[in-house]
């Protein structure tokens, strides 16, 4: 797990989720809303937030502003990290993840692995808020150690990681406060395998360029 920082004037991250959200103060967004969600324990259940929905609503309609936010967030600062390729496979659309008070953001402990993603895929974390205490993601340092370490990073930050082998969750939110974060993957082109026939367990998606990944080329 590595930490890295960037430059929040040249990535409008916060002020796109704040206009989509409607809110200055997105760690208290839940207060906004009179919603209470059960405990997430199920894959796939835990990404059916009406904060999800707005989140991938806004993407199918053409989030043009965001989208090039993404890409060139990942031009500037993921392409020199893995030796400035000429292009990189990425996930068309990052996750989105919310980590709600006396909730959690993923439903339990996994390897990105369990989840049939493809074996050389790399992990990015973006906080959007503060990531703290138990509304952190805790990831395994070694595999199969289970000697686990909690992120605690901030806006401006980003943390790299292998969520393919590496066991990685969250604990009940009882910080008070919610955490929105995005995350996504990247795969080298060598490392691409047009021949997976596995899809994603929980959304039925196949890791392929055009449905999963897109390809993006360095500037």
């Amino acid at each position: 797990m590595k930490y890295y920082d960037y430059d929040q004037s040249q990535y409008n991250f916060t002020d796109l989720f704040e206009s989509l959200f409607n809110s200055k103060n997105l760690d208290m967004i839940s207060e906004m809303h009179d919603v209470e969600y059960e405990r997430f324990n199920i894959p796939g259940k835990d990404s059916e937030t009406l904060y999800h929905k707005i989140f991938y609503d806004k993407m199918r309609s053409g989030w043009t502003e965001f989208i090039l936010t993404y890409e060139k967030f990942i031009v500037k600062n993921i392409f020199p990290l893995l030796g400035n390729p000429s292009e990189l496979i990425i996930q068309k659309w990052p996750s989105f993840r919310i980590h709600l008070p006396n909730n959690l953001a993923v439903a339990g402990f996994h390897r990105d692995c369990d989840y049939n993603h493809p074996e050389k895929e790399i992990n990015f974390i973006v906080p959007i808020t503060k990531m703290y205490e138990s509304n952190s993601t805790i990831i395994e340092q070694n595999i199969g150690k289970l000697d686990f370490e909690q992120i605690t990073a901030e806006p401006g930050q980003f943390i790299r990681f292998d969520g393919n082998k590496l066991l990685h969750g969250n604990l009940p939110n009882t910080t008070g406060k919610t955490r929105i974060s995005f995350d996504f993957r990247v795969l080298r082109k060598k490392d691409y395998d047009a021949s997976h026939s596995k899809t994603s367990l929980s959304k039925n998606n196949k890791f392929l360029i055009g449905h999963y990944y897109k390809i993006l080329k360095r500037e």
